[in-house]
């Protein structure tokens, strides 16, 4: 025997005799409609999901209370999604702590309105951070602290207001190290080495990412310095060696390659003054034989000087520094040798 859940009569096991109901087919029904009512709620559909509940309570006596205390927990949630719309809305007027406080402690029955809910509180605590690191950035973006505003920047994540705001204060910074990369290039065009070193010690004081993105450029410029010190050191010994054309090429040289260095060895340059000229007088004796053959003759003071029909000439001619080597002629092929029975060329 079995009470009947509508009517509440007793009856037998499967079907109630008064109300011509099977129970099986009773709870079926129960359970799948109770189910269309939770399936409402997590679609949101609060409103349809009350009326089928308030429905069932009538239908399905037997579980009144239960349809009771869901269709209670379905007007909190319809309370809570409607303080959601609200806070949404401050949300989206940058109203992030009003629209926290509205969030604050709700505890939606509905599991996908609860994680709106947390979602929403979330992306409102992240924003004011957002906020709060943008403005510091900001401060320092203004105190030509570039390096430390685009460290703060590039923190500042979601889709805020002062995201936005972040990309522009970024893209202001990169044009300001673009820039300072500009000047480094312009020194190197105009051979200022060592205003280019204090440029790129400039940039990565503000930048420090820049010692490993620009090391390549680093160790140019440390070597060119190497050069530079040897240099200057080889022309130095070459001076006080007296080898005054090595050490005034050598002045020469340096002063061409790094502009900067002009006000330091030009007057090293300056004051070798003729001492590096080159001389016919420094050739050996053997070198000059073949000027005397052709009535030429190599002055103590390295000039030439042309005797002809046995006058002397009154004029010295200055020549240049220049080896003449002609160019050798080819050998003279002669005609075949018969050596041995066999026609062998013969070069005099």
């Amino acid at each position: 025997m079995k009470i009947c859940p509508k009517c509440r009569r007793q009856g037998d096991d499967t079907q109630c005799s008064a109300c011509n109901i099977v129970f099986a087919e009773y709870e079926r029904r129960k359970q799948e409609q109770t189910g269309q009512v939770y399936r409402l709620i997590s679609a949101g559909e609060l409103e349809k999901a009350k009326e089928l509940a308030q429905s069932l309570s009538n239908e399905f006596p037997d579980s009144k209370g239960d349809f009771i205390l869901l269709i209670s927990n379905i007007n909190r949630d319809l309370n809570i999604a409607g303080k959601y719309l609200q806070a949404q809305e401050l949300f989206n007027k940058g109203s992030y702590n009003e629209a926290i406080s509205l969030l604050r402690n709700l505890k939606a029955f509905d599991p996908g309105l609860a994680e709106k809910i947390l979602t929403l509180r979330r992306r409102a605590e992240r924003n004011i951070g957002n906020s709060s690191k943008f403005e510091q950035a900001a401060a320092l973006f203004e105190q030509k602290q570039y390096g430390a505003a685009k460290a703060l920047l590039l923190q500042i994540s979601g889709d805020s207001h002062s995201k936005d705001e972040a990309q522009k204060l970024l893209a202001a910074i990169e044009e300001i190290k673009a820039g300072l990369l500009r000047e480094i290039t312009d020194c190197f065009s105009r051979s200022l080495f060592n205003a280019a070193r204090e440029r790129l010690a400039n940039l990565i004081s503000i930048f420090p990412e820049a010692e490993q993105e620009q090391t390549a450029l680093v160790i140019l410029l440390e070597r060119r310095k190497e050069i530079s010190a040897k240099l200057t050191a080889a022309a130095q010994k070459a001076k006080e060696e007296k080898r005054f054309l090595e050490a005034k090429v050598l002045y020469a040289f340096l002063i061409w390659q790094d502009q900067e260095l002009r006000a330091t060895l030009r007057p090293q340059l300056e004051a070798l003054g003729a001492a590096p000229m080159i001389s016919l007088a420094d050739c050996g004796h053997d070198e000059l034989s073949a000027w005397n053959a052709t009535g030429l003759q190599v002055t103590e003071e390295g000039f030439l000087k042309r005797e002809p029909a046995g006058q002397s000439s009154k004029a010295d001619v200055k020549i240049a520094p220049v080896l003449i080597s002609l160019p050798s002629l080819p050998d003279v092929i002669c005609a075949p040798m018969d050596i041995d029975g066999e026609a062998i060329q013969d070069f005099a």
